[in-house]
């Protein structure tokens, strides 16, 4: 199901959509607003942050076009976290009671749906995974070969800022540098500014 295809929606469903334009920084919704739609990037990248005790900021999950966000406002009443843009984006805002009602209306688009759920819960066990590896340089390499089909892909063009990508591994930017000189030192990687290159022979 491309739910960026508007033409090929049933028509209640594409009479009721809308497009958002949101700016550099601009926030979709908040932690804790009503949950009145689902959206889909169109353009851009949208960030999904957490507010926890004591002011910190987790992020845990970066959408990018092509892909969905906010499903759980089809069963939830206040939104779980703070949606934005990481960079100028558009998105296609669902609301929720008519995709609902397309859903059971349309089996063939419900399971076309559930698919792609699993495959965000697929993702998001990964990123958990991830956290539970300890040592930096072995967590910055997984984290790599997830951006990209390794080994039949192995160039990556990073396309967002180091301090944004360290913050998703919970590391410093700093971290971030010395485990990428150590994956570069053992031949695990090779790097040219923003490009990187995973090697076959990598030691993690």
């Amino acid at each position: 199901m491309d739910l960026t295809a508007i033409d090929s929606l049933p028509e209640t469903l594409r009479n009721s959509i809308t497009i958002q334009n949101l700016a550099f920084g601009e926030t979709l919704f908040a932690q804790e607003d009503e949950a009145l739609n689902l959206y889909v990037v169109t353009s851009g990248r949208i960030k999904l942050v957490r507010y926890i005790n004591g002011g910190q900021v987790s992020t845990f999950e970066i959408v990018r076009a092509q892909e969905s966000l906010a499903e759980v406002a089809l069963f939830a009443q206040i939104y779980p976290c703070t949606a934005v843009a990481e960079i100028d984006s558009q998105v296609i805002a669902y609301p929720k009671s008519e995709f609902l009602n397309v859903l059971r209306a349309y089996p063939e688009m419900a399971q076309d749906f559930m698919s792609m759920l699993v495959r965000k819960i697929q993702s998001l066990k990964f990123r958990l995974e991830l956290r539970d590896i300890r040592i930096a340089h072995e967590r910055v390499l997984h984290y790599l070969r997830h951006l990209v089909n390794f080994p039949l892909e192995t160039t990556i063009i990073l396309d967002r800022p180091f301090k944004d990508i360290a913050s998703e591994l919970g590391f410093t930017p700093e971290t971030l540098s010395r485990a990428l000189i150590r994956l570069e030192a053992d031949g695990a990687i090779a790097r040219q500014e923003r490009i990187i290159t995973l090697q076959n022979n990598s030691v993690a």
